[in-house]
């Protein structure tokens, strides 16, 4: 009897630990695999950028785009049966509808490069034929590279876009997400505290995934499309 008293206590003793590191895993792997998920959907907002002439609105929607992938899809049928075209496409909306509304709680993308500085140098005025409005623009035309006598390696460092992305992770997993948001004091970065300030306004614990990268430009890099 007393064998089995010490057995009971034991187990009541190694149990909420044994699960507690259970969770801990399970929150893990949740943020390896989004972590994995953002890094390539910040790659991919930075290939729109630098595509569309460094336009914050095509990179954000792009991000979000990418991160709708970690919101679960679940058509709503109306024969209970498998779902039609037209209801995964409502459903993908749907996720990436929230995503988005996360994103402007929450996310965050900052270009570092062009500076304000180059722009000042080097953006000359053009007239766009698709809006038809004239705009301030880095061009990436190498008859600008002539013109200016620039050397091709300081003019390749000039029209580099670069960003930085936050992104406030949910977690989503108990007792996990209050470990986790204990021991992120220890990480002192911006992006954590930006997470940090606004779990009040989401209400759920977050983690801040952040990265900062870079790439060519591949069309002229326009003023006021980042305002």
């Amino acid at each position: 009897m007393r064998q089995r008293g010490q057995a009971v206590v034991e187990t009541m003793l190694v149990l909420p630990v044994v699960l507690l590191t259970l969770l801990l895993v399970l929150q893990l792997l949740w943020l390896v695999f989004a972590s994995a998920t953002f890094r390539v959907a910040v790659s991919y907002s930075l290939r729109a950028g630098s595509i569309n002439h460094g336009s914050l609105d095509a990179m954000e929607r792009t991000l979000v785009a990418g991160m709708a992938s970690l919101q679960p899809i679940i058509p709503a049928t109306k024969t209970g049966g498998e779902p039609s075209r037209l209801e995964v496409q409502r459903a993908q909306l749907e996720a990436t509808a929230r995503q988005w509304l996360h994103y402007q709680l929450s996310g965050k993308i900052k270009v570092h490069q062009p500076t304000a500085e180059v722009l000042q140098t080097y953006a000359e005025r053009r007239y766009d034929l698709a809006s038809g409005i004239w705009v301030n623009e880095l061009a990436v035309d190498h008859a600008s590279v002539r013109m200016q006598g620039v050397g091709t390696e300081r003019w390749q460092q000039q029209r580099q876009l670069e960003i930085e992305v936050w992104w406030c992770l949910p977690l989503e997993i108990p007792f996990a997400a209050q470990v986790l948001t204990e021991l992120r004091q220890w990480w002192k970065s911006a992006a954590q505290a930006h997470c940090r300030l606004r779990e009040e306004v989401v209400g759920r614990p977050l983690w801040a995934l952040q990265q900062r990268i870079s790439t060519p430009l591949q069309s002229g890099y326009r003023e006021g499309l980042n305002d």
